[in-house]
């Protein structure tokens, strides 16, 4: 049988045991109390923050675990070239604050709960944190990076336009490069970093890279090209008094093409001009005549020209042609530039088309070409020497009369002489060719001292032939011809 106890049995026990309760839930309460006043600074027992254990840990106890964990942290950078480079914390210079919030979680805790945790409970914590870069000392460990050495990249290059083979403008492409800009790296290397991304791949990133300034599609480029296309594209003849042609075409123009202080080729409207007016110039060297006689190839002495009082020829108006020439070169515009004169005298141009006569005063004899062809020649007799000299020159037929008196009166307005010709060919007023049956001989020195009052002397038969071969307009060319000039 059990044992039982009296009514005063259990008064005693209690007696005995309730102090020994009372005492053993004091000090629990005690111990309770103190423990939970320990974890006002130190992290509850099972307190895991991000995968590390800070368990009855100081803020800054678990600040310098996390600290040395990070020690560890890498971050690796791509480059446009397919280069890769890796940068550790030590590299970055980095710190890792997280005091402030390690201090936020601790308060947020609930002491009390330190039991519990001791039990085996525990929490998993993520504190989101962030590095602090120290942005100077980031750029100098970022200068250290091959692809960061002259000589290691390739700078951007700007589109530009060359020349090719067969005159035209090109468009040559920009070449992107691989030049980093610095300031812009250390931007996007820091803002990873303090992302604690482990990749920054920098192809993907804008403005990272140097850029060329100008870009194939640039408007400013396209237009140089067309209009530099434009002045190389155009051909332009440009005609001279004697119907010859000059050409300017793009063999000429490339040379007209301007280049700036920055090296772009352009087309300066000014610098166009100048070359035209140049160019224009040369030509009237050549083509300006007036004030002597257009060059024709004589019959005894080679090529001629003639001073004279009888101003002959023609000049070019320059200013005109060259602003014709540079408007349609500048425009892209080919044709034809026909001349433009100042001044226009010119018995030669346009009739003068190898049909002419040539009167020669030193060998005292006509001929008649047509067509640059002899056709009929014969003796003369001309103006007499020293008195009444036939005047040299260029002129042309302006009258023909089939009978006709001459007459010819003294400084005192008496009549000096009267003759009855049956040929009459003016060429200038008051000179002619005429027959002159009166004289029994032509040719020779005759003129020396039994010369004509300044007209050309023709037997009657050359006189008649003469006649029926000129016309109106038909030039006739009076050289005084030299024995020193003759050709051999």
């Amino acid at each position: 049988m059990g044992r039982s106890f009296s009514r005063r049995g259990k008064r005693l026990l209690l007696k005995r045991v309730l102090p020994v309760g009372v005492a053993l839930t004091v000090c629990t309460c005690c111990a309770y109390v103190v423990n939970s006043a320990q974890y006002n600074n130190h992290f509850l027992p099972g307190t895991i923050i991000n995968g590390i254990d800070v368990s009855d840990k100081t803020v800054s106890e678990a600040a310098e675990i996390l600290r040395t964990k990070k020690a560890d942290y890498s971050i690796t950078l791509k480059f446009r070239d397919g280069a890769e480079a890796e940068l550790n914390a030590n590299d970055l210079a980095l710190d890792y604050q997280c005091s402030d919030e390690l201090q936020q979680l601790m308060n947020e805790q609930n002491r009390h709960e330190w039991l519990t945790r001791e039990l085996g409970s525990t929490c998993d914590e993520t504190l989101q944190t962030k590095y602090t870069v120290d942005r100077d000392a980031l750029v100098e460990s970022l200068k250290t990076l091959p692809e960061l050495q002259e000589g290691n990249y390739q700078k951007p290059e700007n589109a530009d336009l060359r020349l090719s083979k067969d005159f035209q403008f090109k468009l040559i492409p920009e070449v992107e490069g691989t030049q980093l800009d610095e300031e812009a790296l250390a931007d996007e290397a820091a803002k990873a970093i303090l992302g604690e991304k482990s990749v920054l791949d920098l192809t993907r990133l804008k403005d990272v890279y140097k850029e060329p300034q100008v870009r194939a599609d640039d408007a400013e480029l396209v237009a140089r090209r067309d209009q530099l296309n434009k002045l190389l594209s155009a051909e332009v003849s440009i005609k001279l008094s004697d119907g010859s042609l000059r050409k300017v075409d793009a063999s000429s123009t490339v040379n007209w093409v301007s280049v700036d202080s920055e090296g772009r080729y352009q087309v300066n409207e000014d610098a166009v001009l100048r070359q035209a007016k140049r160019i224009i110039a040369e030509i009237a060297a050549e083509d300006d005549n007036y004030g002597y006689y257009r060059s024709f190839k004589s019959t005894n002495y080679g090529m001629q020209k003639f001073d004279s009082e009888n101003l002959h020829g023609h000049t070019l108006n320059q200013e005109r042609m060259a602003a014709t020439l540079a408007e349609m070169l500048i425009a892209g515009r080919s044709g034809t530039i026909n001349p433009v004169y100042t001044q226009m005298v010119d018995t030669l141009d346009p009739r003068f088309g190898g049909t002419y006569v040539e009167i020669d005063i030193y060998e005292q004899h006509v001929y008649y070409y047509q067509d640059y062809e002899l056709v009929y020649d014969c003796n003369c007799v001309t103006g007499t020497e020293g008195y009444s000299s036939t005047p040299s020159g260029i002129f042309d037929v302006d009258e023909k009369i089939r009978g006709r008196e001459l007459e010819g009166y003294r400084s005192d307005g008496s009549l000096s002489y009267s003759v009855h010709v049956d040929y009459w060919i003016r060429f200038i007023p008051h000179y002619g060719l005429h027959d002159a049956s009166w004289r029994d001989s032509f040719g020779g020195n005759i003129y020396e001292y039994d010369g004509s009052h300044g007209c050309v002397n023709l037997p009657t038969s050359a006189a008649a032939t003469l006649y029926d071969l000129v016309d109106y307009g038909t030039p006739v060319i009076v050289l005084r011809g030299q024995v020193e000039s003759r050709s051999l």
